[in-house]
Formats: C-alpha cells, sequence, structure tokens
C-alpha cells in the first residue's frame, strides 16, 4: 500500500513539474510574441501565466539579462483586454487613482486624509488637466501616497470602476488582483518610473475614461 502511495505521490510531482515547466515555455513563447509585435495574444493565457508565474519569469529574465519592465507592461496590457468589456459596461461610481509622485516638486496640494491629495489646479504638473478630464467624464481624480490609500478608497465608496496610474511593476500586481476580485479596471502605467516627478501619457488616461460605461444601460 505504501509503494502505491509514494508511486502516485511520485506521478502527481512529475506531472506538476511538467506542467509548471511548460507553462512558463508558454509564456515565454506569449511574451516574446508581444516585444516582437507590441500586441497581447490570447490575453487570458497571457495574462493568467503572467499573473501565475511573475516572479519566476521575472528570475529568468534577470539571469538572462533582459528587463522585467516588458513582463509587467505585457501583464498591463493582458489584464486590461480581459476586463475591456466588463469595464464598458461598468456602473456609475468611476474613480482615477494616480500617485503623488506625479506632482511637481513644489506642489503646495494639502493631504486630506481620506481622499488624498487635493489639486489646486495651479497647471505646474498633469493632474490640473486630469481633474478637468475626469470631472467631464463622470469620475473623481484620487492622487494617493500609497496603494493601502488606494485600497481603502476603493472599499470606502463601493467602486464600479477604476483607472489605475501606477509604476509597471506595481500596476501589474494590482491589476492582476483586480482580475481575481473581477473589478473593472484599466491601468495606464508611467512612462517614468522613481518617486518624485514622474510621468505618465495622459492621453492614454483619458482614452481609458471614456472607455468606462460606453455599453452600460
Amino acid at each position: 500500500m505504501g509503494a502505491v502511495v509514494y508511486r502516485v505521490v511520485g506521478l502527481v510531482f512529475v506531472i506538476g513539474v511538467v506542467a509548471f515547466a511548460a507553462l512558463i515555455v508558454v509564456s515565454l513563447g506569449l511574451l516574446a510574441i508581444y516585444r516582437r509585435t507590441e500586441r497581447v495574444r490570447w490575453p487570458r493565457l497571457s495574462a493568467f501565466a503572467a499573473s501565475l508565474l511573475h516572479s519566476p519569469l521575472c528570475k529568468l529574465l534577470r539571469f538572462f539579462g533582459k528587463p522585467t519592465r516588458v513582463l509587467d507592461l505585457f501583464l498591463i496590457e493582458a489584464a486590461n483586454a480581459v476586463m475591456a468589456e466588463r469595464f464598458a459596461r461598468a456602473g456609475p461610481v468611476r474613480v482615477v487613482v494616480a500617485p503623488q509622485c506625479l506632482r511637481a516638486g513644489d506642489c503646495k496640494a494639502p493631504l486630506h486624509p481620506e481622499n488624498g491629495y487635493q489639486c489646486l489646479g495651479c497647471g505646474r504638473c498633469t493632474f490640473a488637466e486630469l481633474a478637468r478630464a475626469a470631472g467631464e467624464t463622470g469620475f473623481r481624480l484620487f492622487i494617493v501616497p500609497g496603494d493601502r490609500f488606494a485600497k481603502r478608497i476603493g472599499k470606502r465608496l463601493a467602486v464600479d470602476a477604476a483607472v489605475a496610474v501606477a509604476c509597471p511593476s506595481d500596476l501589474s500586481q494590482a491589476l492582476a488582483v483586480g482580475m481575481r476580485m473581477g473589478v473593472a479596471t484599466a491601468g495606464v502605467p508611467l512612462l517614468r518610473d522613481g518617486c518624485f516627478e514622474t510621468d505618465v501619457d495622459i492621453a492614454l488616461v483619458k482614452e481609458a475614461m471614456r472607455r468606462c460605461g460606453r455599453l452600460s444601460s
């Protein structure tokens, strides 16, 4: 009896290792296609594989001297594609959540304990324009000092949809969690990472806001 159990356990282990290796190979193949064409193929499979194997894939890319940023961008685009229809049918409670590092270095915006930094509309960074665009499309803009702050906003407001702006490494993981929870999200990565005076393509943020709820009744 014991020998049978050991054989079954061994077989299950071998199958698991083979399946893991096969998924790694598939993930690398999908990532290679994305790097060559700048398009995500089979987004559900891509998002599942990239989120499930994010850590080992990052280690493989570093081992071969490749940047891990491309993996995060790949996961972001895959997640956006997977959530596109849900996002287009989202309800009216919509937010844009962006990091405080986009602010100008001499920003005077006060920090509200529940709503984050309150843009004064001075025009020294992109937030004044983003705040106007958010108001025109039925969104509330939140400038947050961290991801925990963003999570509290989502829970407190029972958000129907969110446009998330963040560095690729943080954004990819946030969108992976959003997919598992079924949250209607669209992610826009920062053009330049860092903790001070970063940048984002504001046209992409505006485009994401326009897509939200366009199929809702």
